[in-house]
C-alpha cells in the first residue's frame, strides 16, 4: 500500500533533513509519495512581493533535488504552498488532517536553550497540537550510515498505536529491523512484564506484514525511560526512535521542565528520527 508523506519545506535549511532522511530510509526508486508544503506569511504582512511566489520557487527547487538524487519521478512528487492564518503550527496540522497523510515530516535544528525554553520552534509548537496523524522529525543526519528503527513500548494504547505505524511504513522495506525496546522498572508496583508487552506491539507489527525474523526485543533496566533510551540511541546507530505519545494538556510547569518522554527525546536526540504517535 503506498504511503502519503507531507514534508515542510521552509527556507531555513532545516527541511533539507527532512528530505534527506526520506531519500536515505526509503527504497530507490520511491516507493512512497511525497508532497512538499510551504507556509507562507500571511497576506498583507510585512513582506516584499508575493511571499507565496517564493514558496513555489523553494518547493519547485526541492522536488527538483529528489529528481536529480535519483529518488523520484516529478509525478510522485507534489507541491503545495498556502498562506499562513497567523499560527504556522496550525496550519501544517490543518493541513495534515485535511490531506489524510500517512505522517507528517518536520526538519529541524537543533535549537538554542532560549528557543526551548521559551517553545519558539514550530516543532515544539506542532507536538502540543491535537492530531490524529504521526509526526516525525529529523534533524540533521549524522556521517556514520544508520539503519533500523528503536521501537519505545509500554503497556499503555500509544505504544500499540506507534507499533502499527511502524509496521505499516516498515512491512514492505526489508532493509530495516526493528528493535522493541521497554524501559522496565523492576521497583516499581505494579509494573508490566516485559514480555506482556513485546506481545502485545510484536502483534500489531507482524499483523502488518512485518516478518518475526525482522523483530528483536530489548529490556532496559531503569527508572528514567528518556534518560535510558537517549543513552542507548546514542551507542547504537539507528535511522528512528519511535514512540507513542499520551495526549494531554501542557501545563506552565511542563513548558519549563518538560515531563513526557518523547517532548525530552524531541530535545535529546541527535542523529536518529524522532517518530511520534499520538
Amino acid at each position: 500500500m503506498e504511503k502519503h508523506l507531507l514534508v515542510g519545506v521552509c527556507a531555513d535549511g532545516a527541511s533539507s533533513y527532512a528530505v534527506r532522511f526520506i531519500r536515505d530510509f526509503f527504497n530507490s526508486p520511491c516507493d512512497v509519495r511525497v508532497t512538499l508544503f510551504h507556509v507562507a506569511p500571511p497576506k498583507g504582512s510585512w513582506c516584499t512581493g508575493d511571499p507565496r511566489k517564493k514558496g513555489e520557487k523553494l518547493l519547485e527547487e526541492t522536488r527538483q533535488w529528489f529528481i536529480d538524487h535519483n529518488f523520484c519521478t516529478k509525478s510522485r512528487v507534489d507541491i503545495k504552498s498556502v498562506h499562513s492564518h497567523g499560527n504556522t503550527a496550525r496550519d501544517i496540522v490543518q493541513e495534515g488532517h485535511k490531506g489524510m497523510y500517512d505522517a507528517v515530516i518536520l526538519g529541524r535544528q537543533t535549537p538554542s536553550t532560549l528557543e526551548e525554553f521559551f517553545d519558539y520552534s514550530v516543532g515544539s509548537r506542532v507536538i502540543w497540537e491535537e492530531i490524529n496523524f504521526p509526526l516525525w522529525f529529523c534533524k540533521c543526519p549524522q556521517d556514520f550510515p544508520k539503519k533500523n528503527v528503536l521501537l519505545c513500548v509500554d503497556e499503555d494504547a500509544p505504544s500499540l498505536r506507534i507499533a502499527d505505524h511502524v509496521g505499516f511504513m516498515l512491512n514492505d522495506n526489508p532493509g530495516h529491523n526493528i528493535t522493541m525496546v521497554h524501559v522496565h522498572n523492576p521497583g516499581k508496583a505494579g509494573a508490566p512484564s516485559p514480555a506482556h508487552v513485546f506481545e502485545a506491539c510484536r502483534e500489531n507489527l507482524t499483523v502488518n506484514g512485518v516478518p518475526d525474523d525482522r523483530i528483536s526485543e530489548l529490556v532496559i533496566e531503569g527508572d528514567n525511560v528518556a534518560k535510558a533510551i537517549l543513552k542507548h540511541a546514542a551507542e547504537v546507530h539507528y535511522s528512528v526512535v519511535a514512540v507513542g505519545r499520551g495526549i494531554h494538556d501542557k501545563t506552565a510547569v511542563e513548558k519549563l521542565f518538560p515531563r513526557s518522554v518523547c517532548v525530552k527525546l524531541l530535545q535529546g536526540l541527535e542523529g536518529p528520527a524522532l517518530w511520534i504517535s499520538k
